[in-house]
Order: C-alpha cells, then sequence, then structure tokens
C-alpha cells in the first residue's frame, strides 16, 4: 500500500505506505538488517524530514553510530531489542519512544524471536534521504566521504554529550489524558517542550478503544506523522477511508481534514510527530489526567466552547467552527 492524496495548488501530499513499503535500500548501519525509506525529498515533496524503517532480524544490530547533523524520533511498533548511548542501555518493545539529538551516539540490537522494528523519523533529512547512494544489494560500506558529508560517524563516542539529548519513552510511560468521546481512550504525551531540548516538534500516542474513532479535523500550519503500533482500524483523509494497521505510516500536511477509527475489537494505537508542536497544549487542555488505578471518568466535557477553544488557540481546523 501507497497511496499519496494530493490536494490541488499543494506541492505536498498526504502520504500512505505500508509497513512494508518503501524503497529498499542498504545504509549500511549494522548486521542482519533490511531497510525501507519511506519519505525522502527523492520520492516526496518534503524537505524538512525523512522517514526509514528499519527490521533488526534475528541477532541484528544498527552498529554504534552518531549523526552530526539531525535529531532523529525512532518509534518501536513490533518486537523487542534494546537502545544503547554513552553506556545507557534501555529495553524497546512496541509502542517506545526514542529522542536521539544531533552529535549523540547510539545503537540498538534485536532480542528474542521477532524482528525489532522501528520508524525512524530525522529532522532534517537523515543519510536515508540519499538512498540513490546505497542501493539495495551492494554491501559495501558508506565510504569515507559520503559518510563525512552526510554527517555519520561510525564507533566514535560523543564529546560533550547532554543528558536531555537521549530521551527513551516506553509504552506505558508519558503524561496521559483521558479523552471525550467519541475518542474512547487516552493520549499519553511522550516527547515534547521543555522536557526535550527542541521546541519544533512533538510527539504523543493514541489509544482508541473498540469502536472509538477521533472527530474529523485538520491542523493550521502543523504537519502530522503517523506511525500505527498496535492494532488497526481506519485513516479517514479528505472524506476517503484507508485500512492502517501495525506499522503504516500516515503523512498529513497542514489543513488536511482527517481522522482515525477503531472499527475492530481490539485496541488500535498509533504515535504522532508534529511539526511545529501544536497538540500537547490541546491535549492537557481537553482531557483528564489519567492516574494509574483511577477508573475512566464518565463526564469528560465535549461541547462547541470546547472545540472553538481548539480552533482559537491551538490552530485546529473543525468543520463548522471558525
Amino acid at each position: 500500500m501507497h497511496k499519496e492524496i494530493r490536494r490541488e495548488q499543494d506541492l505536498r501530499e498526504a502520504i500512505i505506505i505500508a509497513a512494508d513499503g518503501g524503497v529498499k535500500t542498504n545504509l549500511s548501519a549494522g548486521v542482519a538488517c533490511t531497510a525501507r525509506v519511506k519519505v525522502s525529498p527523492l520520492t516526496h515533496a518534503h524537505s524538512n524530514f525523512s522517514i526509514v524503517g528499519v527490521d533488526l532480524h534475528n541477532g541484528g544490530r544498527v552498529r554504534s553510530h552518531i549523526h552530526e547533523l539531525n535529531e532523529r524520533v525512532i518509534i518501536c511498533f513490533g518486537g523487542a531489542g534494546t537502545v544503547q548511548s554513552s553506556g545507557r542501555r534501555y529495553p524497546v518493545s512496541q509502542g517506545t519512544f526514542v529522542f536521539c539529538g544531533r552529535g549523540v551516539e547510539v545503537q540498538f540490537e534485536q532480542e528474542g524471536n521477532d524482528d525489532l522494528r522501528l520508524s525512524i523519523i530525522s529532522f532534517p533529512p537523515g543519510p536515508e534521504a540519499r538512498f540513490d547512494l546505497f542501493p539495495a544489494g551492494d554491501e559495501h560500506e558508506f565510504p569515507a566521504n559520503i559518510a563525512a558529508i552526510l554527517g555519520v560517524k561510525w564507533g566514535e563516542q560523543p564529546t560533550g554529550q547532554l543528558q536531555d539529548d537521549f530521551i527513551v519513552v516506553q509504552d506505558d510511560e508519558g503524561e496521559e489524558y483521558w479523552q471525550a468521546a467519541p475518542s474512547v481512550g487516552f493520549v499519553s504525551i511522550k516527547l515534547a517542550p521543555p522536557a526535550i531540548p527542541l521546541n519544533y516538534f512533538c510527539a504523543a500516542s493514541q489509544l482508541l478503544e473498540p469502536g472509538a474513532k477521533v472527530r474529523s479535523h485538520g491542523h493550521q500550519v502543523s504537519e502530522e506523522i503517523v506511525i500505527v503500533t498496535q492494532g488497526s482500524g481506519l485513516a479517514v483523509i479528505a472524506g476517503e477511508q484507508y485500512k492502517i494497521s501495525e506499522g503504516d505510516l500516515v503523512v498529513l500536511p497542514p489543513k488536511v481534514m482527517h481522522h482515525f477509527e477503531n472499527n475492530t475489537d481490539k485496541q488500535l494505537r498509533y504515535g504522532g510527530v508534529f511539526l511545529p508542536p501544536s497538540v500537547e497544549s490541546a491535549l492537557r487542555a481537553t482531557g483528564v489526567r489519567k492516574f494509574p488505578g483511577i477508573p475512566r471518568p464518565t463526564d469528560i466535557p465535549r461541547n462547541p466552547d470546547t472545540e472553538r477553544m481548539l480552533v482559537e488557540r491551538y490552530g485546529f481546523i473543525i468543520d463548522g467552527i471558525s
């Protein structure tokens, strides 16, 4: 599945790419791994980020490396393993978010019987954006001059790495808020200013219970990058329905009307990255804080005043609210 939904007079397009879609390439990143470039300036009209999927197979690993020119958000949607940076090691599994700043040494390793499946979003576009330099089947490593141009260093230790340049947030961690019907479930703010040392994006996840859905909306200025991390459902974009499931990617430019539906009998969960940040404050303002052991409240307000606040204060687009 690879669909593009274009809008008139807009070079940027809404994109849906399946978990196993994209252009296979050899990124010389490690052993027993498969890389698929999903979005890059070579494939789509997006120049502020790139997205690559990396599957680590049995015993696979992405060897220790540093990106000097890119920040990255890595979202796991399958399998299990570890991520390590400067001697600190953390578990990685379905729903884990990792923030990796510029100049940060990082490596991933697969564990268990299933592939460790990662979606890596780079700002600005990372080395994978030049996948034309590394065709699939070419087992040679980056030539030293190409690696230097792309800002990649292998096996080196960073100097002066800051604590908040490497952040790992597990599926059951984050600042969580119950949401009003019909979005029965909760959201979790994973990465947002000032907890991260950047202010041009935020990341959150949303869980929808069976039968729940998000109301149709758009964002005035934010691009939204969505990775499905659990279950399946529907993405409704500009009125058209598209089936989505674990690992599928959805890219939504500003102003595109969209929503997500869980039309199954199992939970649907997906992670979203917003450029620039726009939703984290709205989620706090419209939700009810979720605490362990306290059941979901039954009186979460959702009314025209709430929707007007989303439009006027947080840049949402909602039909009928101007």
